[in-house]
């Protein structure tokens, strides 16, 4: 019964009449659900905020169906949600900082906390509660300063992570170089000093504004995530990027070589890869006219020359990337799936303009559970190709919620635990079933 109701809780058909009725039988994940729907009425948000619910309270605010001046807040954990809204009271958060458990949720909760505030909580007793407050807000330049000496290395490890953190402050918490290196504010001077501190070269890895000897350095490490990290460094010398070559990472670097790309572009898997994104023309061309997992990657270009892309379309070596690209048109995709049958079948009914009789025509002929499944996801299929597609439990599952499949089918499939919550989320289905289900 609860998938049952997951799934009308979320189906935009449910009328008036039945929202409010599944809001009273609602549990809080439902609860939730029905207040991010867009067609609530006044009595439907009385009843939810009557849940009390924190997490119902913030689904209603994010919607706009309600204002903070609407919640009420004696219950803590809602008010710590009315806390994160912009047009909230400031003298919700001075009261809630004071609360003996809300205070350790309202840093993180809260965007805009009042100076007053700010400085209450930097004095809390509790280590955790000035983290949080260190972690989640800019502190003044001397409280920060005055925090860098609090006793507590949880604190002082919260500052040490800050981007709000001030340089100088952060000078002077150099006993915490994993956080110092993953600091966006560490200024790169002493980032790169701590280049000895194994704990720091992930995250040293990882950053665009160090000296080349740090990233000559971090080449010889041996540890993978290291070295991932350093191949999709856009700002590493293209000699150190040389040494990572078997290192697949590379394939995220929008700064590669386009000789290291075409080496790289037989592990690349079928997508567009950031140094093609940012190519130009004559790369473009350049890497058309080099090996076939080459052409493939530029495959992938949505804005190519249209006589590149021509030139790709009658590509077979390339058939499995360029039949999804959004310049190809329903006949050029025909003609592709004729040409290369079941194999593309999966790839093709991906592009979203594949129509309803070339989705039927494949799922006639599909080999693969790939094909069923992406089908059964596409707006364009059928009822009748649906139904083709059932026999496959992960293409049933998309199904179930498609709204082209026939009404009987969509019952039916209320009656196994595995699909009904998708049929139930159908907005085909009949209303006069919807009523039987919440009787």
């Amino acid at each position: 019964m609860n998938g049952v109701r997951d799934g009308l809780a979320s189906n935009p058909a449910l009328p008036p009449l039945l929202v409010g009725r599944l809001i009273a039988v609602a549990d809080p994940v439902q609860s939730t659900d029905l207040a991010r729907r867009a067609d609530l009425e006044p009595h439907h948000v009385r009843a939810l905020l009557a849940k009390d619910d924190s997490a119902v309270t913030c689904a209603l605010l994010e919607k706009g169906w309600v204002a903070p001046a609407d919640v009420p807040t004696s219950n803590p954990l809602v008010a710590l949600v009315v806390t994160a809204h912009p047009d909230a009271d400031p003298d919700l958060a001075r009261r809630l900082a004071s609360h003996p458990d809300a205070r350790f949720g309202l840093p993180e909760q809260a965007h805009h906390l009042p100076v007053d505030v700010v400085e209450r909580l930097a004095c809390d007793h509790d280590d955790q509660v000035v983290a949080q407050l260190v972690r989640c807000h800019v502190l003044p330049a001397a409280l920060a300063d005055e925090l860098s000496r609090h006793p507590s290395t949880e604190v002082r490890k919260a500052l040490a992570a800050s981007p709000h953190t001030p340089a100088q402050t952060l000078a002077r918490l150099m006993d915490f170089a994993r956080e110092l290196a993953s600091n966006p504010a560490t200024p790169p001077p002493i980032a790169a000093g701590l280049v000895h501190h194994h704990d720091a070269r992930y995250w040293l890895a990882a950053r665009t504004d160090l000296p080349s000897h740090v990233y000559e350095e971090l080449a010889a490490e041996v540890e993978p995530g290291i070295l991932t990290q350093l191949a999709a460094n856009p700002a590493v010398p293209v000699e150190v990027l040389r040494q990572l070559t078997g290192t697949p990472a590379l394939l995220r670097n929008p700064a590669l070589p386009l000789d290291l790309l075409v080496h790289m572009a037989g592990v690349a898997r079928i997508g567009l890869v950031p140094r093609v994104a940012a190519a130009s023309e004559e790369e473009l061309r350049t890497l058309a006219g080099a090996t076939v997992p080459a052409r493939m990657l530029v495959a992938c270009r949505p804005d190519l020359p249209l006589d590149l892309f021509q030139d790709l379309v009658l590509d077979p070596g390339v058939a499995p990337a360029i039949v999804t690209n959004p310049l190809v048109t329903v006949d050029q995709l025909a003609r592709l799936v004729e040409r290369h049958g079941p194999p593309l079948y999966p790839r093709a009914a991906l592009n979203p303009l594949c129509p309803p009789e070339l989705l039927h025509h494949m799922a006639l002929r599909a080999s693969s559970e790939e094909t069923y499944r992406a089908i059964a996801r596409h707006p364009h299929a059928s009822g009748e190709t649906l139904l083709l597609c059932l026999g496959d439990a992960q293409a049933r599952y998309a199904a179930a919620s498609h709204p082209n499949l026939p009404v009987e089918t969509i019952v039916a499939l209320l009656r196994s635990e595995f699909t009904a919550g998708a049929a139930a989320a159908n907005p085909s289905l009949p209303v006069h079933v919807m009523e039987d289900l919440l009787s």
